[in-house]
């Protein structure tokens, strides 16, 4: 399967490694948490959640924009999230 890089901020990178599952690399908790979320709802939970509350709109639409590459790349491979 092919990969792609991604940036992000070290208090994402931060966050992320705190959400990852033992013996889950980095993007199967992706995957995991992005799951049946659209950038909207995803939004409306950083709007509230400790830790994401304070993201800049900046800071969000990076997220926004890593996100949609990363479920376009799902779908590009045929991976199946349901």
């Amino acid at each position: 399967m092919t990969s792609k890089t991604i940036s992000v901020t070290l208090d994402v990178y931060n966050l992320l490694k705190k959400m990852r599952l033992p013996g889950e690399s980095f993007g199967d908790t992706i995957a995991r948490l992005c799951k049946g979320k659209t950038s909207e709802s995803l939004y409306l939970w950083t709007q509230t959640s400790e830790g994401w509350i304070d993201l800049t709109n900046e800071e969000h639409r990076l997220l926004d924009e890593t996100l949609h590459d990363v479920q376009a790349s799902f779908r590009e491979e045929r991976v199946d999230l349901s």
